[in-house]
């Protein structure tokens, strides 16, 4: 095919050196310049559809539907796809299970089938069992073993199995003091004080001992030794409530009072249970009996009342105080009170210094006893 060539003359205005090059391509100026306007239009309207058409295409969603059709366009989040019978259609691509794209020149796939000819899509998958141990635990994971109790030592370990509670699970502690003085007056008292407390699951058992011996001028001014036993069960799920029996015996000879024994039972309550504070109330019954040097026996019933605390206002000091009042039944008149309050700071791991006070009164006392005995004590004791 012969082209014109443009001739130019004075009149023609003067081309650059690209123009005169496009023109010898095309018949006129004016042809070219629609011819470069048609095809940038075509390239922006390629770039705002995403791509060309790339061919058929079938779709398989995972709500089982199936999507055929011509590939209009196709990015990162979805596909655009020319449906035959739906037109236009938008399928983002985290809603497809399968997708097949025929090869070229492959005819393009058959209509979408009704959806009462179209066949039951296959099910999902299913989800393969958690390799982790925590989906079933009771199948992966055996049950903890129990754990192992220690093994018994000492007399426990020689003990049957049977015995074995009576001889564990003890804690006490034993206190020394003393008062010596050299002057006007010779005097030297001596103390010894002994507790223990032995626990199995509800029960627990307390023992104390009490010794003091003294002169003054040689002359003696203490003879006294006294015990007490006491075992207490708790009650009840949440074991505030528990029944007790205690029992005691001594003697004072500066009191004249040759043997006393009491025994008693009764029911206590837990009414304070923190961590630094503990605070229990009892009442019951007590029979109590006192032989005297100079005058008849008296015995006698008598209801009582009791409380007992433990403190520790300070990690580790210890302050423990406890009061009981026993009134005679037949004659409230007739009473007796005793009063205990008791310090203790350890200054080594089992070493403690201890002060100890005892009030007993008696509105009944021996004849040429007085109704008050005040008893102030410093000791050292040692704990196990």
């Amino acid at each position: 095919m012969h082209l014109p060539r443009v001739q130019l003359d004075e009149t023609t205005p003067a081309r650059t050196a690209p123009a005169r090059s496009l023109f010898r391509f095309f018949p006129s100026p004016e042809f070219a310049r629609t011819a470069v306007l048609t095809l940038t239009l075509t390239l922006i309207g390629l770039w705002a559809t995403g791509s060309v058409n790339a061919g058929p295409v079938v779709v398989t969603l995972r709500n089982g539907d199936r999507i055929s059709g011509d590939l209009l366009s196709e990015d990162t989040n979805q596909l655009v796809v020319l449906s035959p019978f739906a037109g236009r259609i938008t399928v983002p691509k985290d809603a497809i299970a399968q997708r097949i794209d025929p090869p070229a020149g492959a005819s393009k796939p058959a209509a979408e089938p009704t959806p009462a000819a179209a066949p039951t899509p296959a099910p999902p998958p299913a989800a393969k069992p958690a390799t982790t141990p925590a989906v079933h635990p009771t199948a992966t994971t055996p049950p903890p073993a129990p754990p192992i109790p220690p093994k018994p030592t000492g007399i426990a370990a020689l003990a049957p199995a049977a015995l074995r509670p009576l001889f564990t699970n003890w804690h006490g502690g034993l206190n020394l003091g003393m008062d010596i003085g050299f002057g006007t007056s010779d005097r030297r008292t001596f103390y010894l004080n002994g507790n223990a407390t032995h626990t199995w699951d509800r029960v627990r058992d307390n023992f104390e001992y009490h010794v003091a011996y003294g002169t003054v001028n040689a002359v003696q001014s203490a003879n006294r030794m006294d015990g007490a036993a006491k075992t207490e069960a708790d009650l009840g799920v949440k074991r505030r409530m528990y029944v007790y029996n205690q029992g005691g015996a001594g003697y004072d000879e500066i009191r004249h009072i040759d043997l006393e024994f009491h025994e008693g039972t009764g029911l206590g309550y837990k009414l304070l249970q923190r961590q630094h504070l503990n605070l229990n109330t009892e009442v019951g019954i007590q029979y109590q009996d006192q032989s005297y040097r100079n005058q008849p026996r008296h015995s006698f019933f008598s209801v009582r009342l009791g409380e007992n605390l433990v403190w520790k206002p300070v990690d580790k000091l210890e302050i423990r105080q406890g009061l009981t009042y026993t009134p005679d039944v037949e004659d409230f008149t007739v009473v007796r009170i005793r009063a205990d309050l008791s310090v203790a700071y350890p200054v080594f791991k089992r070493i403690t210094l201890n002060f100890n006070l005892v009030d007993l009164y008696d509105s009944r006392p021996p004849i040429g006893v007085k109704n008050n005995d005040l008893q102030v004590q410093t000791t050292v004791g040692m704990t196990f």
